[in-house]
């Protein structure tokens, strides 16, 4: 798909937005609690693909490179809304599986918007790292160098994360989280 778009096919193009666009794009929803906000964010991700496509490493990944660009298009949003870590996000499907009873609907309802919450709560270094392991699949050492801090730090926040949202679960009476 890349060496057909760097090779001028604009299908190329096509199926590198159609393989990538919803994971890019739920990253930068939950990033910035907004669908509108994310939606331009993603064309602008992906306009920005386009412009720096000679940037590219092809020793990395091209969702990595994406949710790099990403990563920059959220930084600066804050920058200029100047918005506060207070935001809401949309967690829809980030917990659950398929349910068969109406009372595990209801469960799995509640459970999704506590750890929302939770996400939500997060200081917004460690969201960002949270949001782009487990929602991008990035590695940590892309991480690292996306924030511009060592891969420790980068651990360490995703490691706060994993523990300030098993706390902020267990006040909220789910206890026994091992995994999030």
């Amino acid at each position: 798909m890349f060496d057909k778009w760097l090779g001028g096919d604009p299908k190329g193009f096509s199926e590198l937005y159609g393989r990538y666009s919803s994971r890019v794009f739920g990253f930068l929803l939950r990033m910035t609690g907004d669908r509108e906000v994310a939606e331009d964010m993603l064309q602008e991700t992906f306009l920005a693909a386009i412009r720096n496509v000679g940037q590219f490493d092809r020793n990395r990944s091209f969702l990595s490179w994406l949710f790099g660009i990403a990563h920059k298009r959220t930084i600066d949003y804050y920058r200029h809304a100047k918005v506060e870590a207070d935001h809401v996000g949309d967690t829809e499907g980030s917990v659950g599986s398929k349910l068969d009873s109406p009372e595990d609907t209801l469960s799995n309802k509640r459970l999704r918007k506590l750890v929302g919450e939770a996400v939500q709560r997060l200081e917004p270094s460690q969201r960002e790292v949270f949001m782009l392991r487990e929602l991008g699949g990035v590695p940590f050492k892309e991480i690292a160098e996306m924030m511009g801090c060592p891969i420790n730090t980068a651990l360490g926040r995703m490691r706060l994360a994993l523990i300030n949202m098993r706390k902020e679960l267990k006040k909220r009476g789910i206890e026994g989280v091992q995994q999030i």
